[in-house]
């Protein structure tokens, strides 16, 4: 993916600036929604993206009527969840990258780091604008991806493997998946980028975490964490965490879920080899703290792998991050948060159990922070 330069441009302008495009192309108010104190943060995602959902999936249906085409259906799971209020966390689905492409995201450093999630915004706009399978096929290869979701990609990987070029592979992948449901997926990921950007608050990080292994990793209990509950493997010292990764194990819209599917591989250097990339977003929520957590990704392959991510951007000290194996299950998460914190760096990389594992932070100082972390199979 070629990584647009923002100069100074604030996240918020930023933010801003494709609200007010999004306003424009479906005649909606977005930033009436996003923008407004009287509501909370999950009535204002919940009620954003039911709104552009909505006027996505009508561009998509007459679009439908006018080619004469077969109508597509938005997946239940998406009709079920715009009827209720929502979670005080939102669900991000894994996106996928070429495993070049991901190995590429891996070596971002400072501001090319800070500007990918400029871009991938911009790229999800685009996606959300799409018409058609066609045309949505050619924005996710645009944007450097191979799917959007775990049951898209099960799709396109099939394809790919079948003898069919990206472009065509990934159209396949839509059509196979649906078009409607395809869009809803695109606009669950933008959403929560744009609130990243937008928030006013400092002391905010949104993270992306590359899976590169034949692992599939989950946060044992994490929404017990949420609320400080103790037995839960995602631990947040300071701050509430906004959004979380989530996905399908396989390509069923009703199969296990996990924090990060494992990659799809088929041998070295295979060009259809392909990375997933989870999502989270965590902000501070009053006073003097800032945002900082760790969290445990547990292989549901291996029973003794564990993976431990810390982030933390604090109030006044410097932004930093650790990542690490761990021999057995936590049993004091914060001691675990702790150690790691004080270990913290800007860039940190080692080799354990046969992974490299690496996390990178844009910067030591600032307020509005993003992280891209690597666990890659050796």
């Amino acid at each position: 993916m070629q990584i647009e330069h923002h100069g100074d441009v604030q996240p918020a302008d930023f933010a801003m600036q494709v609200i007010e495009r999004l306003n424009a192309r479906y005649g909606v108010r977005l930033d009436l929604i996003l923008t407004n104190p009287a509501l909370s943060l999950s009535e204002r995602r919940r009620t954003a993206q039911a709104m552009l959902i909505e006027a996505a999936v009508e561009q998509v249906s007459r679009a439908e009527e006018d080619s004469n085409e077969e109508p597509s259906e938005l997946a239940p799971e998406f009709e079920a969840m715009l009827k209720t209020d929502g979670d005080a966390v939102e669900i991000e689905p894994n996106y996928i990258v070429s495993e070049h492409n991901a190995e590429v995201i891996a070596t971002y450093r400072g501001r090319d780091l800070y500007d990918y999630v400029f871009t991938l915004t911009k790229r999800f706009e685009n996606m959300s604008a799409a018409k058609s399978e066609g045309q949505l096929a050619i924005e996710i290869v645009s944007g450097g991806l191979v799917s959007v979701g775990v049951p898209m990609a099960f799709y396109t990987i099939k394809a790919l493997r079948a003898g069919s070029a990206l472009l065509g592979a990934v159209k396949i992948g839509v059509t196979s998946l649906g078009m409607k449901t395809a869009i809803a997926t695109v606009v669950i990921i933008l959403v929560a980028f744009l609130l990243y950007l937008l928030l006013e608050n400092p002391k905010k990080i949104l993270g992306i975490v590359l899976n590169n292994t034949d692992q599939n990793f989950v946060v044992n209990n994490w929404r017990k964490g949420l609320d400080g509950d103790s037995g839960s493997d995602l631990y947040m010292a300071h701050g509430e965490m906004k959004s979380f990764m989530q996905d399908n194990e396989t390509g069923d819209l009703d199969s296990p879920k996990v924090q990060l599917k494992s990659r799809f591989f088929f041998s070295p250097g295979d060009p259809d080899n392909s990375v997933c990339a989870g999502v989270f977003f965590a902000d501070r929520n009053f006073g003097f703290r800032g945002s900082e957590g760790v969290m445990v990704f547990s292989s549901k392959e291996k029973s003794d792998l564990r993976v431990a991510l810390q982030f933390a951007v604090p109030y006044t000290k410097d932004n930093g991050t650790n990542i690490k194996t761990l021999d057995k299950a936590p049993s004091d998460m914060d001691a675990l948060f702790r150690d790691m914190y004080n270990g913290r760096k800007v860039h940190i990389a080692r080799t354990e159990k046969d992974l490299r594992l690496e996390s990178t932070v844009n910067d030591a100082r600032g307020g509005v922070v993003a992280l891209i972390s690597c666990i890659t199979q050796l």
